[in-house]
């Protein structure tokens, strides 16, 4: 039986209908959104005692004392914590090879389709931790539906999370057309702000992902921030432990897969080559097991505008 979508040898040399004669040894990089948003969140150990889920404790928030008065029994209060739990699933993309590849000596090889799986764990993080700012992580939220990001919005997202009691600096996640109504919305300002450095410095050129700090705020730019609801794009700002991850290590998973087949073993996800030889290709697939949860709700606030 076939292997379904392995990349043939045809595939390699066929450019916009014409084939080439000679592949050049050179392979180019092309453009994608590397951002990693995990250095924002919070990363939680994966206890995987017989469960995929991690159920995390919240401590109780301190209260002040009061005075009962002479010869008054004190009450007591009942001590409620809060919790989150977190869901751990396994993530997996694989690519398939035909043998013409390598025997025809194309630039594409294994080693080279192995680094593109580990490219792609930062991008599965970034989906997953921007799919929380639509999936009901924060409740408070800023912007109007169809209209244009604002600086006031921004001020708006910062002022309720200082008021949440949340400790800047703050991180500010968008979509490329919110930055971009952000900037344009800069540009107008008038009195001391368009004088700050940092508006100078947030107004400059840059590539992707980081783009600056502005009012003690580092905001970042991903196309991973969702269309949700449609006409909308739903990014967010949120302080230190709004959000949180947990990956369950591979080393248990390592004593099932045959020694000859395993490609790598980085901790966090594994590489493993299946190679099917009556249809001469070898596929690697790449496996890892995480979860991303909203983990406090007052510590974050949604940012929906026009898309």
């Amino acid at each position: 039986m076939a292997v379904t979508g392995a990349t043939t040898h045809a595939n390699m040399l066929t450019n916009g209908g014409a084939v080439a004669e000679v592949l050049s040894s050179l392979v180019l990089e092309q453009l994608y959104d590397p951002t990693d948003l995990r250095a924002l969140c919070l990363r939680v150990p994966f206890d995987g005692a017989g469960s995929s889920v991690t159920h995390v404790t919240q401590d109780m928030v301190p209260g002040a004392f009061a005075a009962p008065g002479e010869n008054v029994t004190t009450a007591a209060t009942a001590y409620a914590t809060g919790h989150f739990d977190i869901t751990v699933a396994r993530y997996s993309r694989a690519y398939a090879l035909t043998d013409l590849i390598p025997v025809s000596g194309d630039a594409i090889d294994l080693n080279r389709v192995v680094q593109n799986l580990v490219n792609g764990v930062s991008l599965t993080f970034t989906d997953l931790i921007c799919d929380q700012f639509h999936n009901g992580a924060f409740s408070n939220s800023v912007g109007t539906a169809n209209v244009n990001l604002s600086v006031d919005d921004i001020y708006d997202a910062i002022f309720q999370l200082t008021a949440s009691l949340n400790s800047a600096p703050y991180a500010c996640v968008l979509h490329p057309v919110q930055f971009n109504d952000f900037l344009s919305s800069l540009r107008a300002e008038t009195g001391a702000a368009q004088f700050a450095p940092a508006t100078i410095e947030m107004l400059g050129a840059k590539g992707t992902g980081y783009k600056g700090s502005w009012m003690n705020t580092d905001f970042y730019v991903s196309d991973s921030v969702d269309n949700t609801p449609a006409g909308n794009y739903t990014g967010a700002m949120f302080a230190q432990g709004a959000i949180a991850y947990s990956m369950a290590p591979v080393s248990r998973l390592i004593g099932h897969i045959p020694a000859g087949s395993l490609l790598l073993d980085a901790g966090d996800i594994v590489v493993e080559l299946d190679r099917t030889a009556t249809d001469g290709v070898s596929a690697a697939y790449a496996h890892m097991f995480i979860g991303v949860s909203g983990a406090e709700d007052a510590r974050g606030v949604r940012i929906r505008t026009d898309a």
